[in-house]
C-alpha cells in the first residue's frame, strides 16, 4: 500500500523587525492553512524579538539560529535547513536582511540558508519610515524581484515610531498565504484567519 504524500515543509525565518512579535501567531495559522510542517529560523536581532520556546512550543519543531549549532557532525547546519524546505518565508524582513540578500552576503546562519536555497523564497520586507522613497532601498527590491525573490509588496501599516499608519509596512498575512500557495505548498485548507484593517507594524 502506498505511503500518504508527506507534509509540505515550510521554512520561517525571523529577522529583527518589530512585527517578529505577531511570528507566533503567523507560524501556527500558516501551519493550520496548510497543514505543513513549519520550522522556524531566528536572525540575532529576530531572537532578541520573539521567544524561540514559544516558537517551538507552537510548530512542534526545534527553533534554529541565531547561531550554527556546534555539532555538524550530520553535515553543514545551513546546507541542512536548505534543503529541508519546499518553500522559504522571510517576515519580516529588515532592510537590513533584504540588502545583505541582494548584495550576496551571507554573514549569519539565516543568511546562508538563504542563499543555499533553491527552493521558493518569499520575503516580507518591513522598511522603515522614511526609507521606502530612497533610490537605495528601490535599487535593493529591484535586485531582489530581478534575483528571483518572490517579494510580497510593501503595504500601508502604523508605525511604533510616528504612531502614523504609513507607507513600508509588511503585506498581510492573506496576501502573504496566497504567493505561499503559488510557489510550493500548495492550496490551503481554509481562509486564514487574522483581522489585519492596516497590516502590521512597522
Amino acid at each position: 500500500m502506498s505511503q500518504p504524500p508527506r507534509p509540505r515543509r515550510l521554512l520561517f525565518v525571523v529577522t529583527g523587525g518589530i512585527a517578529a512579535a505577531d511570528s507566533p501567531l503567523w507560524a501556527n495559522v500558516l501551519r493550520r492553512h496548510f497543514q505543513a510542517e513549519v520550522r522556524m529560523l531566528l536572525t540575532p536581532q529576530g531572537a532578541s524579538m520573539v521567544s524561540a520556546p514559544a516558537l517551538s512550543a507552537i510548530t512542534g519543531q526545534p527553533v534554529a539560529g541565531p547561531d550554527w549549532d556546534l555539532d555538524q557532525s550530520d553535515g553543514a547546519q545551513h546546507v541542512a535547513l536548505a534543503t529541508w524546505a519546499d518553500t522559504v518565508l522571510v517576515a519580516p524582513a529588515t532592510l537590513n536582511f533584504c540588502a545583505k540578500l541582494a548584495a550576496g552576503i551571507s554573514d549569519n546562519l539565516a543568511t546562508s540558508v538563504v542563499m543555499s536555497s533553491t527552493a521558493p523564497v518569499v520575503l516580507v520586507p518591513s522598511i522603515p519610515t522614511g526609507a521606502e522613497t530612497k533610490p537605495a532601498t528601490r535599487r535593493t527590491l529591484a535586485t531582489l524581484y530581478s534575483d528571483g525573490y518572490v517579494v510580497a509588496p510593501p503595504g500601508r501599516a502604523l508605525s511604533v515610531t510616528s504612531g502614523q499608519v504609513e507607507d513600508g509596512g509588511p503585506a498581510a498575512l492573506g496576501d502573504v498565504a496566497k504567493l505561499l500557495a503559488m510557489h510550493g505548498l500548495g492550496a490551503g485548507t481554509e481562509r486564514p484567519h487574522h483581522h489585519e484593517p492596516e497590516g502590521e507594524s512597522i
